[in-house]
C-alpha cells in the first residue's frame, strides 16, 4: 500500500485549511426582510412582520414587496435563475454598468444635493439587458421611463426589486414553498412549472433594428443552437475610446463579478431608412438603428419598443426583460400563471385542488376564506366584504360600524341602516324620524339640517325657533 505523493513544497493539509468553518447565519423564510420599513405606510408600520400564512405584514397588512426589503444579488440570480434551469434558453445573469450620467437618466437622490455641475457624474445601473453592448444598453435605458431605470440609489432601483418579487413569486416556482399542497397537488404543480419553463418563459434580447432586413437575418444572432459567445445584435463598442462604461456580471454559480463579454468587429446599423419592423404593442414602425426588444418565444418576426415590453395584464415593464408568452402576447410570471390557474386571494398561492371557494369574484383555498382581521374561517358563516376583504360580523362591527344619530348606539353589520352624507341612522321608525314631531320618515322624503331630519318646513322652523 503506497503513500500519497505530494509535490515538493505542497502542504498536504492545505485543502483542509481552506475549508470555511465559520458559522453561517441561517435565515428562515419569515425572517427575510424582517423589520423592513413599509414604503406605503411609512412610520405607521413599525417594520415588516410576516403573517404566518397570508404573505402580508401583520402590522400594516401590506405585501412584502411594498417594504424596503434588501435582497442580495446572488439571491436574485438564484431565485430567477431557476426559471431557466431546465430550458434551452440562455441562462439568467445580472449585468451591471457604470457610466456618465446623461439628461435622459435619473440621478441618485443622495448625489443630487452635492452634485458639482462642472464635474461629470457617474451612475451605476444595477441591471442592464443581458448580452447587450454598452451603447445598446445605454440607448435602451434612455428609452424607458426614468422612474423605471434601475440606477443605484434611485426609486427606479427600488421599483425593480419590488417587481422581481411581484412579477416572479417564489411560490409560483417551488412546490416546497407552498403551504396548501398535498402530494397529488404538488405533483400537479411540478408539471405546471415544468410546462411553462419549456414552453413559455424567456428573456428578451435587445438589438438595433437592421433596415430592410428580413426577420430571419435580424434574428440570426439569437439562435439557441450552437450560440456564439458574442453579443446579440450589432456590436457597437468603439475600440480605443478613452471613456468606456464599466461592466460586471453575476450569473448562476458565479461567486464574484466577472467582466462582461464584448463583441467587436461589426458596424452599427445606420439610423433612418424604412424598416419592415413594427412594435407589437403600439404598432408604430421601427427605423434603422432603433433599439428594439425581441422575444424568441414570439417568433422571429416580432419586436417591441423598450418602453412597450410590458405585461398585457398589469402594464408593468417586464422586470429584467423576463416574459411569459401566451396567445401571441407577453405577460409577467404572476399574470401568466393567473391565466391558467386560480390564485388564492388570501395566501397568494396558485390553487391546484379541485375544490375551492369563489367569493367576491375572487378565489380562495377553502380553509383560507377567513376574516381579514381575526382569521376566523368564514365557510358557511355570514360575513361583510370591504375592499374585497371579508370580515366576520364581530370584527366588522368593531372596526367599521357607524353610530346612530338618534339613539347613539352602534349600527351592527347585520342591521339595516340609512344615511345622508356623514350621518347614519337605524333604518326603523324608532330612529329614522322627524326631529320635531317624531313621525317615521322611513320610505318618505325628508328635509336634512346638520344632524337632524324633518318631515316638513313647519317642523324644521319650529325646531330651530324653540
Amino acid at each position: 500500500m503506497g503513500d500519497v505523493q505530494h509535490d515538493v513544497g505542497d502542504n498536504p493539509y492545505e485543502s483542509i485549511a481552506k475549508i470555511d468553518t465559520s458559522k453561517k447565519e441561517v435565515v428562515l423564510g419569515h425572517e427575510i426582510g424582517s423589520g423592513a420599513q413599509c414604503l406605503k405606510c411609512g412610520p405607521a408600520c413599525t417594520g415588516l412582520e410576516l403573517h404566518f400564512w397570508r404573505r402580508i405584514c401583520k402590522i400594516c397588512k401590506c405585501s412584502p414587496e411594498e417594504h424596503a426589503v434588501t435582497v442580495q444579488v446572488q439571491e436574485t440570480v438564484r431565485k430567477v435563475g431557476r426559471l431557466f434551469d431546465a430550458s434551452k434558453l440562455e441562462k439568467y445573469t445580472i449585468d451591471r454598468m457604470t457610466m456618465e450620467h446623461t439628461e435622459m437618466m435619473a440621478m441618485p437622490t443622495d448625489e443630487t444635493a452635492n452634485a458639482d455641475s462642472n464635474a461629470a457624474q457617474k451612475i451605476t445601473f444595477e441591471w442592464i439587458p443581458q448580452g447587450a453592448t454598452e451603447n445598446l444598453a445605454k440607448r435602451y435605458m434612455e428609452m424607458i421611463p426614468m422612474e423605471n431605470q434601475p440606477i443605484e440609489g434611485t426609486s427606479g432601483a427600488q421599483h425593480r426589486n419590488r417587481q422581481i418579487q411581484k412579477q416572479l413569486p417564489d411560490h409560483d416556482q417551488q412546490p416546497e414553498l407552498c403551504q396548501q399542497l398535498n402530494t397529488e397537488e404538488a405533483e400537479k404543480m411540478a408539471d405546471f412549472v415544468k410546462d411553462y419553463k419549456e414552453k413559455a418563459v424567456g428573456i428578451g434580447q435587445v438589438q438595433a433594428v437592421v433596415p430592410h432586413s428580413a426577420p430571419q437575418r435580424q434574428m440570426q444572432n439569437m439562435s439557441l443552437d450552437d450560440k456564439p459567445q458574442g453579443q446579440p445584435g450589432a456590436p457597437d463598442v468603439i475600440v480605443g475610446s478613452d471613456s468606456q462604461p464599466i461592466k460586471s456580471s453575476v450569473g448562476v454559480g458565479n461567486e464574484h463579478a466577472s467582466p462582461a463579454r464584448t463583441a467587436v468587429g461589426a458596424e452599427t446599423p445606420k439610423a433612418g431608412g424604412d424598416s419592415k419592423w413594427k412594435c407589437c404593442r403600439c404598432t408604430k414602425g421601427m427605423t434603422g438603428g432603433d433599439v428594439a426588444v425581441f422575444a424568441e418565444r414570439a417568433g422571429n418576426d416580432k419586436c417591441w419598443h423598450p418602453g412597450c415590453f410590458r405585461c398585457r395584464t398589469c402594464n408593468e415593464l417586464l422586470v429584467d426583460l423576463i416574459y411569459f408568452y401566451k396567445d401571441n402576447d407577453i405577460f409577467c410570471g404572476r399574470h401568466y400563471a393567473d391565466l391558467l390557474k386560480p390564485r388564492c386571494a388570501a395566501c397568494d398561492e396558485l390553487i391546484f385542488s379541485e375544490k375551492y371557494t369563489l367569493a367576491e369574484e375572487l378565489s380562495w383555498h377553502i380553509d383560507h376564506f377567513c376574516c381579514w382581521n381575526c382569521d376566523t374561517v368564514l365557510g358557511g358563516r355570514r360575513y361583510v366584504a370591504r375592499e374585497s376583504h371579508p370580515y366576520c360580523l364581530p370584527c366588522y362591527d368593531k372596526l367599521f360600524a357607524k353610530y346612530c344619530g338618534t339613539c347613539n348606539e352602534k349600527i351592527e353589520a347585520d342591521s339595516k341602516r340609512l344615511n345622508h352624507e356623514n350621518n347614519f341612522w337605524h333604518a326603523d321608525s324608532v330612529c329614522f324620524k322627524c326631529s320635531t314631531c317624531s313621525v317615521s320618515l322611513v320610505g318618505r322624503s325628508f328635509l336634512p339640517k346638520d344632524q337632524n331630519i324633518f318631515c316638513s318646513v313647519q317642523c324644521k322652523r319650529k325646531y330651530f325657533n324653540q
